[in-house]
């Protein structure tokens, strides 16, 4: 694809895959094509089934063509999962300039340190963050190239995962004929499209609600702090509605929607739902308030289990811009209330912002993932065309020199 054309955004998520194609315009993201297709060939988040993952891959990528009216021939593929981790890291490195000042290649060479001694065997680096850097033990500088030190201390965040999740995911795209640029972990995508420049620099939490897992990352300063996944997502909602109320996925499906997360939802003490017995003997009748609590409690765990792990880590108090929830499972009514009192924190429901073209198709939550990773490609691309020197415009380099450490994709200079 043409270096100055179309960018198309991959969701390969565990019950189905979406497709954006689109171009950037000032700051907004203008959609030419989108696609969806549904699939059963994930379990626990990971891929189980790669001839199915690869026809889902296949008809989203189709259907986009159609609406845009261009090929999708390579694009860039959000990843999620327990696999991936991620984890804060340090190293340090002579200063190599002339005069003892810091050049572009100290900074290059100290973000690739940090992530050779923060990366185990057999886990692929798919994004390596700055946080900032120290010069000669004094602190707080963002691009310090042409400040005079001897030592260069590097702080970043480097999010990995299990070297074949990363491949597998992969190859599965790449047998539906599209090449992959790059992996991105999928909240970060997400954030780039829902997330405004005053929330990441005050402090929020993203917390990208799918279908079998639920991936989490935290903003304080502008940069990430801390990020993870737990395996629960929209499935476990259903499931547990199903297993309660004995009735069908489908029906305990219908009956999630219908009535939400939220038990003193005003007039639901008032509604009913009828689903189906299991093995075909007639309806039964439930409370829908009973239907909601069952929600509402899964959805207490979900978001207590993450809080927990800020806790740990001393960042409960950091997102004091709130919490914002996206994905598909964030759909669910209800949500916001059960969050804010788990969090101590405003919540939100986060979707695309700032769209044109093809606005309504790719408006909701769901959405937010491949969204994301237009805006992603489109940020990498102006840096390299314009050699724009800022801390996030080495990840090209860092991607060449740090080889296999990296994604098969290798970033865009490989492609």
């Amino acid at each position: 694809m043409s270096e100055t054309g179309p960018l198309v955004g991959i969701d390969l998520g565990s019950s189905g895959v979406s497709v954006v194609v689109g171009e950037m315009e000032e700051n907004r993201l203008v959609v030419r094509g989108c696609g969806q297709s549904r699939h059963d060939g994930a379990r626990r988040g990971v891929i189980a089934n790669l001839d199915e993952i690869s026809e889902a891959v296949h008809v989203a990528a189709e259907e986009a063509e159609a609406m845009a009216s261009t090929p999708v021939e390579t694009a860039v593929v959000g990843i999620g999962g327990t696999p991936i981790q991620g984890n804060p890291s340090t190293a340090s490195v002579p200063v190599t300039g002339r005069d003892h000042t810091v050049i572009q290649e100290d900074l290059q060479r100290a973000l690739t340190a940090c992530a050779q001694v923060s990366i185990p065997e057999d886990f692929r680096v798919l994004d390596i963050i700055s946080c900032g850097y120290a010069l000669d033990g004094q602190p707080g500088m963002d691009y310090p190239v042409g400040m005079p030190g001897t030592r260069l201390d590097a702080s970043a965040y480097v999010i990995y995962t299990n070297r074949t999740h990363a491949e597998t995911v992969e190859q599965a795209v790449n047998r539906a004929a599209v090449v992959v640029r790059q992996l991105v972990f999928e909240p970060l995508a997400a954030a780039e499209a829902v997330l405004t420049t005053d929330e990441r620099e005050l402090g929020c939490l993203l917390l990208d609600i799918g279908y079998a897992t639920t991936e989490w990352v935290l903003f304080g300063e502008g940069v990430v702090v801390s990020s993870g996944a737990v395996p629960v997502g929209g499935r476990h909602f259903t499931a547990d509605l199903a297993a309660v109320l004995k009735t069908t996925t489908a029906a305990a499906e219908r009956t999630k929607r219908q009535v939400g997360a939220s038990p003193d939802r005003e007039g639901l003490d008032r509604s009913a739902v009828d689903v189906p017995a299991l093995g075909g003997d007639g309806n039964q009748v439930h409370s829908a308030v009973f239907a909601a609590e069952i929600l509402h409690e899964r959805a207490r765990d979900l978001f207590i289990g993450v809080h927990r792990v800020l806790v740990r880590q001393g960042l409960d108090r950091v997102p004091r811009a709130g919490v914002v929830l996206t994905g598909g499972g964030a759909s669910l009514e209800g949500l916001e209330e059960t969050a804010e009192r788990i969090f101590g924190h405003r919540v939100r429901i986060g979707s695309p912002r700032e769209l044109a073209g093809l606005v309504e198709p790719v408006s909701g939550p769901e959405w937010s993932v491949a969204c994301g990773l237009i805006r992603m490609q489109y940020n990498q691309r102006n840096q390299v065309l314009t050699s724009r020197e800022n801390r996030s415009s080495i990840m090209a380099w860092l991607r060449n020199a740090l080889g296999d450490f990296f994604e098969m994709g290798g970033g865009y200079d490989r492609v």
